[in-house]
């Protein structure tokens, strides 16, 4: 059974990947430097998000960024239920602002998570994060066919 015949590609999902692209995007080519990117996400993702890329910005010791991440998420959630689908966007947001921050290849963790990509989110890794990549994670991941028949016309490098 996949991943996404169990219901979790929703394509609400999407515009949170797609925020860690950029955001990779972003911390590969000027460092923190543009950080955090235009957060257009509904709520209760929004203020999360917030709270998690400051996280990510203070630069504080891992053991405490994961306290504080955790705390938020543990926050957001006591708020009252909130459906499967919202929960795992809320544990992405936590996963990827943990795994970008601090893992030394930041990159496996979120294509790790290719299977529960919508179609938005494959739209904009195929047109401008695949591309942007530097050609060792290219290489590594096995990324370089995945864009090799894009036509150049079609992929946006400056997308982020």
């Amino acid at each position: 059974m996949s991943i996404r015949s169990l219901g979790y590609d929703s394509e609400n999902l999407d515009p949170i990947i797609c925020y860690f692209m950029r955001t990779v995007l972003q911390t590969q080519t000027f460092g923190v430097e543009n950080l955090p990117v235009k957060n257009t996400l509904v709520e209760p993702y929004k203020s999360f998000l917030d709270a998690a890329m400051g996280i990510f910005l203070d630069g504080c010791a891992p053991e405490l960024a994961r306290l504080l991440l955790e705390a938020e998420h543990d926050a957001v959630l006591s708020r009252g239920p909130v459906s499967a689908e919202t929960a795992l966007g809320l544990r992405l947001i936590k996963e990827f602002t943990w795994h970008i921050r601090y893992d030394e290849d930041c990159y496996g963790y979120l294509l790790a998570t290719e299977n529960i990509w919508g179609n938005r989110a494959m739209e904009y890794a195929s047109l401008t994060f695949y591309p942007n990549l530097p050609e060792e994670i290219k290489s590594k991941y096995r990324i370089q066919p995945l864009i090799e028949h894009i036509p150049e016309k079609m992929v946006r490098l400056d997308d982020y």
